[in-house]
């Protein structure tokens, strides 16, 4: 009996989730930070305070995205979540 693979889709969100830690891991490494470390107020807030900021509210969203994703069905799995 062959087994089916997932759906393309799913593979995606799945590796996606996986790398999603590491670019915020590397969006939030010193050396990257340093980047954004200069005398500009972006609305009277230091840039690197609204980098730090932006990154992790972007990563949350992100994670959300992708948790709804995740959490979607199978349209190929049989009802109530049973495998054959």
């Amino acid at each position: 009996m062959p087994v089916n693979p997932p759906p393309r889709g799913s593979a995606r969100a799945r590796d996606a989730a996986a790398v999603l830690p590491l670019l915020g891991l590397f969006l939030l490494m010193p050396p990257v930070i340093t980047l954004f470390v200069a005398a500009v107020n972006v609305g009277g807030v230091p840039l690197i305070v609204v980098y730090v900021f932006g990154v992790w509210a972007s990563l949350i969203v992100c994670a959300g995205l992708l948790a709804r994703r995740l959490a979607r069905p199978d349209p190929g799995a049989p009802p109530g979540g049973a495998r054959r």
